[in-house]
């Protein structure tokens, strides 16, 4: 019995439409620059030039590169939208989708254009424009170079072989001094995307007459940086490379370096994962959702770089713009593990800078909650009247009230209870241990018993050094200092 062939009809997306759909992938400019400065890469360029053009109504932005340039029908293929993103690449090749050029580019302009002079120093050109193709109704590429972007390849020195990617119609980037602004901005990223390269002298990056300097993430070179090594993983036939490191304490860098660290949310906005994919950083910062983490201020000083080869992308996940990513689920437990090391030895950083070194010091100086005191030979424990917090308490109108309301705690404090459960918990190893108290409500905690000083400065001086002192904020003496010094410099 012969089987018939399904009906079917030919379906194709509106190129109007699908076009103006691609412009969505949610590129900024630094993401969408870097997808540019990878295909350069790719070329083999050693010099990668980004320009530019502010004039109100003539803006123009610009990526010159020395590569290998592109014949007639690579650059018609280069042109193309979408490739299999299964199909073997080269090892320098940092693309995937076939993509980036073309959405990175009309993400921010109408109309893209591209030059190119192969080693026999042919001209090719081709120019995708969004209102052509939105009149032609078809996916139509311009083959003639016109008039203006002639005059702008000559301007920018493209004479000889490489590749010249040209932006025009800049309907969703401010010309005038914001164009300026923003590709300048621009270049900061790149220097952290392509650190490695730049650290390695396998590129020069420049921005307009500026030549772009490699941002470490990591300060390897300050004494106080704590490299936890490398650790290898293997996935698929693959090595995964691991290397956890934590930062210096924001007080022992300097004004550049805490800079460098530091991204638009401040240093803590950095901590996480560094994911290279062929020395290309791809993602710079984040938890990559990994359950139980999240960026805070006691671990911000955590990072780890994970370098990942272009092979292994497909199971990472990463994404169109290089700009996200999911390890595999196999990976996910080893990872975890080694990410929460790194996040609890950043808090130790803060925990214990500035911490007393003498035991005879410590007893002297803090100030415990409970105290425990003999009576009639039975141990009992009452509140430290002592701790600045309950002395306050006490010195205010309310303090009977305060008084009867501590007695009623010390009497009904479940002693017997506490300690059964104690001792239960010792006898059953499988018992989890408890939960170490929330770092960030503790600092939250003391920035709102700071509110509640007196004006005075030397009376709210003597009460904000006896509250260091005290349990639980004199376990956590660096980071309170912290915060200390943040009240000062505001007041």
């Amino acid at each position: 019995m012969l089987l018939s062939e399904p009906a079917d009809e030919l379906l194709d997306p509106q190129a109007e439409d699908l076009i103006e759909s691609l412009r969505a992938f949610g590129y900024d400019l630094p993401t969408a620059l870097a997808d540019l400065v990878d295909n350069s890469i790719t070329a083999g360029a050693r010099s990668v030039r980004i320009l530019y053009c502010s004039d109100p109504g003539a803006a123009w932005v610009a990526v010159l590169d020395d590569g290998r340039g592109m014949s007639e029908t690579e650059l018609r293929a280069a042109m193309r939208f979408a490739r299999n993103p299964n199909h073997a690449r080269q090892p320098g090749d940092l693309g995937r989708f076939g993509l980036g050029l073309k959405t990175a580019s009309l993400s921010h302009a109408r109309r893209l254009t591209v030059l190119s002079r192969d080693v026999n120093s042919n001209l090719s050109t081709r120019t995708w424009d969004i209102d052509h193709v939105a009149e032609r109704r078809q996916w139509r590429v311009i083959r003639e170079l016109d008039d203006d972007a002639a005059v702008i390849a000559h301007q920018v020195g493209f004479t000889s072989r490489g590749t010249l990617v040209l932006w025009r119609k800049l309907d969703r980037i401010d010309d005038g001094p914001g164009l300026a602004r923003r590709v300048n901005e621009a270049g900061r990223e790149l220097s952290l995307l392509f650190h490695r390269f730049l650290e390695k002298g396998k590129l020069a990056l420049f921005v307009g007459s500026r030549q772009l300097t490699p941002m470490d993430p990591y300060l390897k070179r300050h004494s106080a940086t704590q490299d936890r090594g490398i650790e290898e993983l293997e996935h698929d036939g693959h090595r995964i490379r691991v290397n956890p490191v934590v930062l210096p304490h924001p007080s022992r860098l300097s004004r550049s370096e805490a800079a460098i660290a530091s991204g638009p949310g401040g240093m803590q906005d950095r901590q996480g994962f560094y994911v290279y994919r062929g020395d290309r950083l791809v993602v710079a910062g984040g938890w990559l959702g990994l359950s139980g983490m999240h960026k805070s201020q006691t671990t911000r000083l955590a990072r780890l770089a994970v370098d990942i080869p272009p092979g292994a992308d497909l199971a990472w996940e990463v994404d169109v713009r290089k700009s996200s990513v999911r390890p595999p689920s196999v990976l996910e437990t080893r990872i975890a593990e080694i990410a929460r090391d790194v996040r609890a030895r950043s808090e130790r950083v803060f925990a214990y800078r500035g911490a007393p070194t003498s035991r005879s010091r410590t007893r002297d100086t803090i100030h415990p909650v409970w105290q425990q005191v003999r009576r009639l030979g039975v141990s009992e424990y009452v509140v430290n009247r002592e701790h600045p917090l309950v002395a306050a308490a006490l010195a205010s109108s309310n303090g009977s009230a305060v008084e009867g309301l501590l007695h009623m705690i010390e009497s009904t404090l479940p002693v017997e209870s506490i300690s059964q459960e104690l001792v239960s918990s010792l006898q059953s190893p499988e018992t989890p241990r408890p939960e170490s108290p929330d770092i960030e409500e503790i600092v939250a905690t003391f920035r709102s018993m700071l509110t509640g000083l007196p004006e005075d400065p030397e009376a709210r001086a003597v009460l904000l050094e006896a509250l260091a002192k005290a349990e639980p904020f004199s376990k956590y003496p660096g980071l309170i200092q912290e915060v200390i010094q943040s009240e000062e410099m505001r007041s």
